[in-house]
């Protein structure tokens, strides 16, 4: 589910950071829909339109830190 936006997002992270740097920019498809200041306005706008589900919203940084998370626990397995 949303491979391809999420594919478009790395292919494109570049020339999509030198147009959009800093904004949440939402993507159906390989298509920009739109580029907003907050996350929150963005799934606000954006579900106006289109089902929650169907649409990528991804903040548009550069590097691969920009779309990856590390999680820490202090769990100890045994």
């Amino acid at each position: 589910m949303l491979e391809q936006e999420f594919k478009y997002f790395k292919d494109h992270q570049e020339d999509l950071v030198k147009q959009y740097n800093g904004k949440f920019i939402a993507i159906v498809g390989e298509q920009v829909i739109g580029a907003f200041d907050t996350e929150v306005e963005a799934y606000t706008e954006m579900k106006k339109t289109y089902a929650p589900g169907t649409f990528l919203l991804q903040q548009c940084l550069p590097g691969e830190t920009s779309y990856t998370q590390t999680f820490y626990s202090r769990v100890a397995f045994k």
